[in-house]
Formats: C-alpha cells, sequence, structure tokens
C-alpha cells in the first residue's frame, strides 16, 4: 500500500498516511463550519494506528476538545500551533479512526470524493448538495 501524505499551511506539521481511507464525508455540521471557517468539511476516517504526525518543533501540534458538537460527542480537534491549519481528529466514541480534513493531502485526490453528507440540517442554502451523494439530517453511528 502507498503512503498518502500531507502538511499543513506552513508545514510545521507533517501527515503520513499508510493504509486506505474507512469513509470520506462533507460535514455541515456548525461545529465544522467554525473550524474550518468554511462552508463545510470535507473529511477522510482512517484507522489512527496508520497516521503519523511528524511536527518541525516539539509542541506545535494542538488539541482542541470541541464539546460543542452538535452529535453531543467531544470531537479532539488537532490543529497547528503556528498557522492554525485543521490537520486531523476524532471522535468520542470512535478513537480507533482519526479524520484528516481532505484539503490537507497533497497529489490526486479524485478517489476520495465524499459519498455522504452529515448533518445536511445545518448546510448552507447556497451551497449545492453534491450530486449522487447520501444525505443524512444528523449523525449516523458509523465513523
Amino acid at each position: 500500500m502507498s503512503t498518502r501524505t500531507g502538511s499543513c499551511l506552513c508545514g510545521s506539521i507533517k501527515v503520513a498516511i499508510k493504509g486506505a481511507p474507512v469513509s470520506t464525508n462533507i460535514c455541515h455540521c456548525t461545529s465544522c463550519q467554525k473550524s474550518t471557517g468554511a462552508a463545510f468539511a470535507s473529511l477522510a476516517a482512517f484507522r489512527a494506528s496508520e497516521i503519523i504526525y511528524t511536527e518541525s518543533e516539539p509542541s506545535i501540534l494542538k488539541t482542541y476538545d470541541d464539546t460543542s458538537s452538535e452529535s453531543g460527542r467531544l470531537v479532539k480537534r488537532k490543529f497547528c500551533g503556528r498557522c492554525g491549519s485543521p490537520v486531523g481528529g476524532s471522535r468520542e466514541g470512535f478513537e480507533e479512526f482519526s479524520i484528516v480534513p481532505i484539503g490537507i493531502l497533497e497529489g490526486d485526490k479524485s478517489d476520495l470524493k465524499p459519498p455522504v453528507e452529515l448533518f445536511h440540517k445545518s448546510k448552507i442554502d447556497w451551497i449545492p448538495t453534491l450530486e449522487g451523494s447520501q444525505l443524512f439530517e444528523t449523525l449516523p453511528s458509523t465513523p
């Protein structure tokens, strides 16, 4: 299996992923909107054991415990302490998986097209629905 790589905006945090994604999705929840500064987050879930983060200096990889998620579960959001880029996270109850923002990954991302949109109830109305995607008003019980 090939290794997929990525980084934060400033390059201080690098990520290497050895496995294939378990799932990909677009999340429209207000917590993802606020944490990304965008209308939605495009995310890929991988097995946490297949992801390696490398820091350019000690303690630059930060974690924010997001208790405001619409799912009601704690979301641990990882980000770069220098540039603020989100670089990953995990959701309470699914710690064996890590969520990586698709935008930080390098190379061809065509195989990462999300087939699912989560928290469609919070989608900004001028954002189109991705053609062919399955819509969930909230969060299904899988990663």
